[in-house]
């Protein structure tokens, strides 16, 4: 039984339509389900693992239709088959309507099945509907269409195809191209068609042509595109087309193409006709031009008189008149070319068509058997081809500049078109450019050797107006910075190649140095090293010549080393071996110089205020003419323009070198740690300017954990600006550690400036940081304000009072304090950083915002990241930047106890600090710690106002300090046996390790401090 469903399950199963799914099922006798297939699980949900077994109707129809389902059911077993479209059950609840085909079939041993096939309605109706309407595409389309199978023959076309080729449908079916339309290119299009059914790549535009039955006496032209038609099984079943009529497109494309093809053929022709002044190569041009594109055959003929270097003669006069072929060109292999020999000379016979045509100064047209042939030979061969092969013959005038030059005579054979109206424009048009390159090659021969006596005559002058014209540029070019190794460049490229191949500068060390050059001794070798080189090219040079920076060494005997001590210049004009040998330093040098072509030498000592500095070498090699007594003249010139400016940039750097070692030296070497603050700084001296400036900066540790910092810029340059700078630096340093607020800093130092001399001002910014309340003092003398980044990453400028420079005196300047959060970060800056000429400084400023809130950075990295964006290619100002970013203070390096105005106040102090202390492994300065705050707490209960508060610092030194509401300053007083008054302060003057006071806005604060011991816990 098995064995029996299967191989009649498998013979009944139909793959399905094409368009959409066919279900097919094969039930036994009682409506069990035999056989379900893939289609059917589509249809209906079921898959075949749930429906073979089961019975039918009650698999796919409701209760209720079960009598109706198994009557229709009973009949088809019986041997009526039905079709209709009925409900079905889907898996999901929802009814189907499906068309159903049943077939009733007998098997072995008479048993009785029933095969459905069935077709979901909606679907099948849909693709009825689209080949409904593919198929009125088909037939009413006004553009052609076909179909061809596999093998390209026709399978269907449409009416417009039809009448296109003027044949019927039913001609073109079971035909291919070639067989149904002879006439056209059709080999080509089924190669196009092959092509798209193998590859699948459509093809747009493919152009067919030739003549159809329907218009058997024109040719016509058809754009076409090709597709290839595919099942949806991916099975190939052949090629479509869609065909449009472009007889007059190609028509117009055609007379297009042709134009453009004698436009360019005309464009190239008067590219190669007269590109020499040379007549004979003018004439065979313009006969290489005609033959083959415009005629077979083409003769040029000159007047004789041209060639010989005369002027024409007017033509048709009494005398007679000769002309020389001086072209010949022709495409046939039967014309006899032999028989008209090229330089022939030949006189134009009276009242022939060549007359004719040179006294008209028009193309004359004779049959080709009334011409009379210019030669000496067989005529009778030339004559009989004319007459023969050829058609009618042109004859035309070489006419330029209203003079009559010659003639050309050209003509086709019989097996190519009559000349037309733009065959002959065309034609005329080469003759005419032709004819103005032959005159103007008469013309350039009769002016030639004018021109060559001229060119001699200008020669000289031309030598010297150069020679002076470089010297005039050297001028200009030559020292324009006042940097030695540049000035050494300027001088190469004035030189090179104008005046010599390749180039070299080479300075004594001493001079590099800045130092003054040693007096040359005949017995001691050079030592120079090449600063400058400078080549035309690929010279080869760089194998025998030093690199820039490299050290050359001559001997004594050298002609190098006796030029310098003689401070003349050696000119070797024509170099060989031998003489190669003695200019170069080392002989490993000679192969590669001659092999790079060195052939002339000359080499100039720079000398300048008296002194020898080094020697520039000039060498050729492509240029040909040797180096002359007036090159040599000329290269000194130059030299000694370029020593000069050498040696004032030798005296400038050895000034300059001086000036930034002493505004180094006046600037802080290092800057110590600070508690609750990491600090950055970067100094650029000026990159571009003429001498050092006057910036400076500096941070100055304060008691009790504070820090100063500044910022100045001295106006002007100089050494005397860097002189004030330091001594309003050193003032600067000394009144910010006597406590002073930054507001009294700056009028100190206003003072100072004042008395440095007229004319000297410094704007300066002076900021106190205290880290146990993060609170910054800022004052401000006419400098630039500092900028405070956010630990956000904002950024913003301190609104500061602007104040005035330093030096100005007379007006007050005023502290301003705010808070820096903690990751803060405090910028403080010259105006170098910022300005720039042609550049508004607010945009500066804006940029430096911009790049300091960009947080990703640590603070050294920050610093090289603003001078990257706002210092890109170097400052005219010297520049100094601080940037200080606010750390957190950690818990065990301060301490703080608020006090009270109490008699036992000083007992609480002194337990404090004992605590304090122990705390922090610092139990052996316990003693005295708390003999001075008891001291200091006990003073301020008698003498100021009640005591506030008590801190201790532990940073490198341990700092105590005792505020208090009184804004009396603790002095020194004499002290009497017999008074306690005075002994407090006298105590902690000579116990601590420095001592101090200082103003705040609620009184005052007293510190002391005291050195913690190596090996304790600091």
């Amino acid at each position: 039984m098995h064995r029996y469903e299967s191989q009649n399950a498998a013979g009944a199963r139909l793959e399905g339509h094409r368009l959409l799914p066919l279900a097919t099922a094969l039930l036994d006798s009682d409506g069990r389900i035999l056989h379900w297939s893939e289609d059917a699980e589509k249809l209906v949900g079921y898959p075949a693992s749930e429906a073979v077994g089961q019975f039918a109707a009650r698999l796919l129809v409701n209760e209720e239709q079960w009598p109706q389902v198994l009557s229709m059911f009973d009949s088809i077993t019986s041997g009526r088959g039905w079709s209709g479209t009925f409900p079905v059950r889907h898996r999901d609840g929802r009814n189907v309507e499906l068309e159903f085909h049943t077939y009733p079939i007998v098997g072995p041993e008479g048993r009785r099945f029933v095969l459905a096939t069935a077709s979901e309605v909606a679907a099948l109706r849909t693709v009825e509907q689209n080949l409904a309407i593919l198929d009125g595409f088909f037939s009413q389309s006004p553009i052609g269409l076909a179909v061809y199978d596999t093998e390209l023959r026709f399978m269907r076309i449409n009416d417009a195809l039809a009448r296109m080729n003027g044949l019927s449908s039913e001609q073109h079916i079971g035909g291919t191209l070639s067989e149904v339309l002879p006439g056209i290119n059709a080999k080509e299009i089924e190669e196009v068609m092959r092509r798209v059914l193998a590859t699948g790549e459509p093809v747009v535009d493919a152009r067919s042509h030739g003549r159809t039955p329907g218009d058997p006496e024109h040719d016509r032209a058809w754009s076409a595109s090709y597709f290839r038609l595919e099942a949806p099984s991916g099975q190939v079943l052949g090629v479509c087309s869609s065909i449009i009529d472009v007889t007059e497109r190609f028509h117009a494309e055609a007379q297009a193409e042709q134009a453009q093809q004698r436009l360019s053929l005309l464009a190239e022709a008067g590219a190669r006709i007269g590109a020499t002044l040379d007549l004979r190569r003018a004439a065979r041009e313009l006969s290489e031009a005609m033959v083959p594109q415009l005629a077979d055959v083409c003769a040029v003929h000159v007047l004789d008189r041209l060639v010989g270097g005369m002027d024409p003669e007017p033509v048709g006069g009494a005398q007679s008149v000769y002309v020389r072929r001086l072209a010949l060109a022709s495409s046939s292999t039967e014309f006899p070319a032999a028989d008209l020999p090229t330089e022939g000379v030949y006189r134009i016979p009276s009242g022939s068509p060549y007359e004719q045509a040179m006294t008209g100064r028009r193309t004359v047209i004779v049959p080709g058997a009334e011409l009379p042939p210019l030669t000496d030979v067989r005529a009778d061969r030339v004559s009989g081809y004319l007459a023969r092969r050829a058609q009618p013959v042109r004859v035309a005038p070489l006419v330029a500049r209203s003079t009559v030059l010659g003639i050309v005579v050209y003509g086709r054979s019989v097996d190519r078109e009559p000349f037309d109206a733009q065959d002959s424009t065309f034609g005329d048009e080469l003759i005419s450019r032709a004819a103005a390159s032959i005159d103007n090659a008469r013309l350039y021969l009769r002016e030639h050797e004018n021109l060559m006596e001229r060119q001699a005559a200008l020669r000289e002058a031309n030598a010297a107006r150069a020679q002076l014209a470089l010297i005039n540029e050297a001028s200009s070019r030559i020292g324009t910075t006042l940097d030695l190794q540049r000035t050494a460049e300027e001088l190469v490229e004035v030189v090179v190649p104008r005046f010599a191949d390749f180039v070299t500068v080479d300075l004594l060390e001493p001079v590099l140095s800045g130092e003054e050059p040693d007096k040359l001794r005949g017995d001691k070798e050079l030592v120079l090293r090449a600063v400058a080189v400078g080549e035309s090219g690929d010279s080869g040079m760089t194998n025998v010549a030093d690199a820039v920076g490299e050290v050359s060494r001559f001997e004594s005997r050298k002609l190098y080393a006796k030029a310098l001590r003689r401070r003349r210049s050696v000119l070797v004009p024509e170099v060989d071996e031998e003489s190669l040998s003695a200019i170069v330093s080392s002989q490993d040098r000679v192969a590669p110089g001659l092999a790079a072509g060195v052939h002339s030498y000359l080499m100039v000592p720079v000398l300048a205020r008296g002194a020898v500095l080094g020697g520039v070498e000039f060498v050729r090699t492509r240029h040909p003419e040797p180096f002359t007594p007036a090159d040599t003249a000329l290269a000194e010139e130059l030299v000694a323009r370029a020593a000069v400016s050498i040696d004032n940039a030798r005296l400038y750097r050895r000034e300059r070198e001086t000036a930034l070692t002493l505004q180094r030296s006046l600037l802080p070497q290092e800057t110590r740690h600070t508690l609750g603050m990491e600090i950055a700084h970067r100094y650029l001296p000026s990159s571009v300017g003429s001498e050092v400036g006057g910036d400076w900066f500096d941070v100055v540790p304060l008691s009790c954990g504070r820090v100063a910092l500044v910022v100045g810029d001295v106006m002007g340059h100089g050494i005397r600006a860097a002189a004030t700078m330091g001594q309003l630096r050193t003032v600067a340093r000394t009144l910010a550690t006597l406590e002073m607020q930054p507001d009294q800093v700056l009028t100190r130092l206003d003072e100072t400036a004042s008395g440095v001399g007229d004319g000297q001002f410094a704007t300066c910014v002076c900021a106190v940081y205290d880290p146990v309340d993060r609170s910054c003092t800022l004052a401000c003398a006419g400098h630039l304000p500092p900028v405070v980044v956010a630990p956000g990453g904002g950024s913003r400028p301190v609104d500061l009072p602007a104040g005035v420079p330093l030096g100005v005196g007379g007006v007050d300047f005023e502290s301003v304090e705010i808070t820096i959060p903690e990751g803060g970060i405090l910028s403080l800056y010259t105006d170098g950083l910022i300005e720039r000429r042609g550049q508004d400084i607010d945009e500066g400023l804006e940029l430096l915002c911009r790049t300091l809130a960009d947080r990703g950075r640590d603070l050294e990295e920050s610093c090289d990241a603003v001078l990257t964006a706002l210092v890109p290619e170097g400052s005219e100002d010297d520049i100094a930047v601080i940037m200080a970013r606010v750390l957190p203070v950690p818990e065990d390096k301060i301490a703080t106890l608020p006090l009270a105005e109490d008699v036992a106040l000083a007992g609480e102090a002194r337990r404090f600090t004992r605590g304090t202390l122990a705390s922090w492994g610092l139990s052996s300065l316990a003693e005295i710690t708390e003999l001075l705050v008891s001291e200091l707490v006990t003073n301020a209960l008698r003498h100021a106002g009640p005591p506030r508060q008590l801190r201790l610092f532990r940073d490198r030194t341990l700092t105590v300090e005792v505020a208090d509401t009184s804004r009396q300053i603790p002095l020194l007083r004499p002290v009497e046996e017999d008074l306690e008054s005075g002994r407090g302060m006298r105590l902690v003057n000579e116990l601590a390790h420095r001592w101090g006071s200082r103003m705040t806005r609620h009184g005052k604060v007293v510190w002391f401090e005291l050195e913690i011991p190596p090996g304790t816990g600091a």
